[in-house]
């Protein structure tokens, strides 16, 4: 049974995640900015689950949030980031405050948690892994994606380079990159019947994704049945990034 810090765990793939390693037996410490979010969550899983809510984009935060876990549940050995955001802007129109909360909420917040969580690993020297998500926009030219593509194209450039620094030190790093996801997120795009099937016909496989489709990758990447898998950037997108829908 292992130990693994979810952050963004209140959103759809990481709420998703927190219920299949809950259900495999992994103790959980889940991170995100809404305490109750987390509370209401926490309540819906098994016993050895850790609520440790924070603001990630704080450089700060993070190690703090791990040296509290470890207090508490001793050594964290996996690492999900899935904190993230979505604007759909053109790059004329996209302002500095955007693009500071984009690089913020994904970047930063990935980069912070990404060298706690090494720094403790590297401790404990126990063999770890850690998956970042990033977007199908980082594969396929998407018009108005300017902000989001760079901070996610960020994001894997981040987990490649970690996985080629920490691979002889027993740290496994990958980044998957789902495609449009239904969430509150992105409940602009997904809100109605009529915006999902809008949206699913742009998809290869003629759908959209769930929280889970990309919660199911992230957990295998985590277990012993990954631990010859790393530096690796994967698609969860239903072929978006690298298939062209077949038009009638």
């Amino acid at each position: 049974m292992a130990t693994i810090w979810i952050c963004g765990a209140s959103g759809a793939i990481g709420s998703a995640l927190a219920r299949r390693l809950s259900a495999r037996g992994d103790s959980l410490v889940l991170t995100a900015r809404s305490e109750s979010d987390l509370r209401q969550l926490a309540q819906s899983l098994g016993p050895n689950v850790l609520v440790l809510p924070a603001d990630l984009t704080q450089p700060e935060a993070a190690q703090q949030v791990l040296e509290v876990a470890q207090a508490q549940v001793g050594p964290v050995t996996g690492l999900a980031h899935c904190v993230g955001s979505i604007l759909v802007k053109p790059l004329h129109l996209t302002t500095d405050a955007e693009l500071a909360s984009v690089f913020a909420l994904n970047v930063l917040s990935a980069s912070y948690v990404l060298r706690a969580f090494v720094q403790a690993v590297l401790k404990h020297r126990q063999p770890a892994s850690a998956v970042l998500v990033g977007s199908v926009a980082v594969s396929v030219g998407l018009p108005n994606h300017e902000a989001i593509a760079a901070a996610k194209a960020a994001v894997a450039g981040l987990a490649l380079a970690a996985a080629a620094t920490y691979v002889e030190r027993g740290i496994r790093v990958n980044c998957v990159h789902p495609g449009l996801t239904q969430s509150a997120m992105s409940s602009r795009y997904t809100g109605t019947e009529v915006l999902r099937e809008k949206m699913a016909q742009l998809n290869p496989m003629g759908r959209i994704g769930s929280g889970d489709d990309t919660a199911a990758l992230i957990a295998f990447l985590l277990s012993q049945d990954a631990s010859w898998i790393t530096g690796q950037q994967i698609g969860v997108d239903g072929g978006h990034g690298v298939l062209q829908r077949a038009r009638p």
